[in-house]
Parts: C-alpha cells; structure tokens; sequence
C-alpha cells in the first residue's frame, strides 16, 4: 500500500471537562444525562447534527423493547409534549414508536437543561493515551484537528471506535468475521390504514404476501425475514424492511455501497407494497435514513464478558446496572434462506415471560487494560448471542446511563468506583433491577 507521512504538528486543546462522552446515540444520550445529572462537568460530541442515533438520524420506527427506564419514559413523556409531533396513529402506533423530529428536540432540549456541552458534526480521528489512560480525545470538525481533554471517556460510538484508536482489543462478528446484516429505514406516506388492517383481519397481511411470494420464487429481493410497517401518523409509516448483505460497515467503501443499496431496496419496497398490498396503492416514498442501521461491528474485551448462557440463566450480578430482557436476535449475514429463516424462530424461542430478566454487570462496560475509559451500548464486552439482546436502543440507552454515573464517581480510574453506591445512584434514578 503507497502511503504518505502527515506533517506532525501541535493540536490546541479546546475544552477539559470531568466525562467526555463520544457518540449522541442511545447509549450516549444516557452518558451525558446520568453524568451531568450527578454533577460531572460533561461534554458530547457528536459526528451528525442531532442527538438520538438511530431513534433520529436512523428513522428507526420505534424503541424495540427489553428495558424499563424511568429516564427513558422521561424522553418519551417529552418527545410527546412537543409541539413538532405529528397527528400520531396512537391506537396502532407502537407503545415505544419515535417521532423523529420532536425527539431530537427533546434530547436536546434535556441534554442542555442537565449542562452538557454539545457539539455535533465532530469526528474522532485519534485518542491521547498515556500509561493506559486515555487523556483526550483528538477531533475533527470545520475547525480543524483539536484535542480535548478529560478525566474519564465514555465511548459510545456503537462501533467502539474510540476504544479500539485507543489500543483496546476486541471481537468482531462471527468466527468467520461475519457481522450481522444492517438495514437503512425509510419513511413513506399515503397508506389508507383502514382499508391495510382490514385486509390483516380477513387474513391477508403484507407478511404473509411477502411470503407466498419468496416461497414461488416471485419476490423481488430474497428476503425471508420480513419486518412490517408502524405506522406514525394517520397516514405514514417508517420500517426497517430489507437487509444489506456482505458489507463491512467499518469500511468507508463498503458503507458507501451499503447506503446506494438500502436506497434501492427502499425503492423497491414501495413498488412491492403499491402492487401487492391492500391500501398502498398511492404508497409513497417520503425519505431514507441518513444514518445506516448496523446491529454490529466491534465488541471490546471486557473485565466481563456477557454470554448467552448469562441470558439463559437469568443471571444476577452483584455489580449489575440494569437488566434486560429482549430475545435472542441474531440477523442473517448472508442470502442463505435456512438462515434467514432462523431469525424468527430464534427469536421466538427466546422470549422470556413476563418478568423474566437477565442483569448487565457494571464490569462488561470495562475494557482491558485502560484505566479511564468506559464502552457501554452494543459494543460492550458480549459473545454475539447475548450481544444481539443488548445492541437494541433501550438497553444501550440504559448501559450508557450507567457509564455517565459511574463516570462521575470514577475520578479518572473506572475500577475504583464503588459498585455499591453506584447501584445506590442508578436506583435513586430508578434504574430497574428486579
């Protein structure tokens, strides 16, 4: 590989703050809460122009369930009083459904409230990191390359990507190196509802269309999992129909391919439900996300490691900060129908019962060998069964919670911090541990 040298240079530093929280998603959002709300002085960088992650930027439908949260019912309670919310669906919008313009107001809106600093279109380009603590963040923005500083580092990218410039070692995907496939969700418009949940009670769903089609061979992409539409408004829906297959999403090259292709099954989406389906003939197209929905990439090498016999046991930990109880939900990497198909059954082999849970522990959150740095959300340390539970929005947002009031307590040293009033912190919050 031809390569050239980067002129070395000074960097100013910008800000020094008590927390530093990388990434705006659901597991950051929860960061910069539970650290400012303890009274860290905390920043947030965010590489897009808005919090809320795939709640927002990803047009996910809605927070697939699996953890309860009273912060989190705090942001829902608020996405509601919003003024930008539209005329909801309420009696068949899902309970937990995203209106994606009022939550980014409302995420905003309680971030400032709590005393973080944001800043959005900021990228991490490098980690200061001296005798393994990591003593700054190396950034990248319309204002150049600038550093800042801090005691302790949340890395909520999802990607684990501070953690990993950062010299943190990792698991990736499957023994083979193979990541769970992601999607692009997409928002379309003009669905008569009435004449859509008609057709499903007299036994003719866009599922069992879709199906009838991929076993005659006659379907337009081969798909065996198939996600529905939730509706938002009276007329409008988002979903996160169709799979990417065969990307790196670590690989600029290979998510810019990612993105032209969930494009195109968006597209091809909306012909299939004009033809096909029952109230969808003015089906319209309204927009594709503008950040790509990966299930999973990096997962650090923690303290702890999270695995699936973790999930089967229900298990309890003295130092756990949550619990969680979506199923087992592992997307097919490849077009294999036999795989695809396992999707849905596994996860409905793996249910649990109404309050049935499994605990996080505090220490799945610790990588190896750095002192100061914590990674909570879908890149915590987990086998990829346990890891396809965790990665949903709740549960990140609930282990980020965690990581920003640890954070506080940790004084620069994240294994010191004294589990016991940890959970004592979570619990006055109303962090859910039975």
């Amino acid at each position: 590989m031809q390569t050239c040298l980067e002129k070395e240079k000074s960097l100013p530093v910008v800000a020094e703050v008590d927390v530093l929280v990388a990434g705006g998603g659901p597991a950051g959002v929860g960061a910069a809460l539970g650290a400012a709300r303890n009274g860290a002085k905390t920043m947030l960088i965010e590489q897009a122009n808005c919090l809320g992650g795939m709640a927002t930027s990803g047009m996910m439908s809605h927070w697939c369930g699996g953890t309860e949260s009273p912060l989190l019912d705090e942001i829902f309670a608020r996405t509601k009083a919003s003024p930008l919310l539209p005329p909801a669906t309420s009696e068949r919008a899902a309970g937990w459904a995203t209106a994606h313009e009022a939550q980014k107001t409302a995420l905003q809106e309680l971030l400032l409230e709590a005393g973080v600093t944001l800043q959005y279109h900021t990228r991490i380009a490098g980690a200061v990191v001296e005798a393994g603590c990591v003593k700054g963040v190396i950034t990248e923005s319309k204002s150049g390359r600038e550093v800042i500083l801090a005691h302790t580092v949340i890395d909520a990218t999802g990607d684990a990507l501070l953690a990993s410039l950062a010299g943190a070692e990792f698991e990736f995907g499957d023994e083979n190196g193979r990541t769970m496939s992601p999607t692009l969700c997409a928002q379309f418009s003009n669905i008569d509802f009435d004449a859509y949940f008609a057709a499903i009670r007299a036994g003719v769903s866009d599922r069992s269309i879709w199906q009838k089609m991929t076993e005659e061979g006659t379907a337009p992409l081969r798909e065996h999992h198939f996600v529905c539409m939730k509706p938002v408004t009276k007329v409008s829906a988002t979903s996160n129909l169709g799979h990417i297959y065969g990307i790196d999403t670590l690989d600029e090259f290979e998510l810019t391919r990612g993105y032209v292709e969930g494009r195109r099954i968006a597209r091809t989406m909306e012909e299939f439900y004009r033809r096909h389906v029952p109230g969808f003939q003015n089906f319209e197209l309204l927009a594709t996300a503008s950040l790509l929905g990966v299930r999973e990439t990096r997962r650090i090498r923690g303290e702890y490691r999270m695995t699936v016999e973790d999930f089967r046991r229900r298990a309890v930990f003295d130092d756990e900060i949550g619990r969680c109880c979506y199923p087992v939900d592992i997307h097919s990497g490849s077009t294999n129908a036999e795989e695809q198909k396992r999707v849905e059954r596994v996860l409905e082999e793996t249910r649990f019962k109404r309050g049935e849970s499994y605990g996080i522990p505090y220490r799945a959150m610790i990588p190896q060998g750095l002192a100061n740095l914590l990674v909570p959300g879908r890149a915590l340390s987990a086998d990829r069964a346990i890891q396809s539970s965790l990665r949903v929005m709740p549960p990140c947002f609930v282990t980020g919670q965690a990581a920003g009031v640890a954070a506080g307590l940790a004084d620069g040293d994240v294994r010191s911090v004294d589990t016991v009033q940890l959970r004592s912190r979570l619990a006055e919050m109303g962090a859910y541990f039975k």
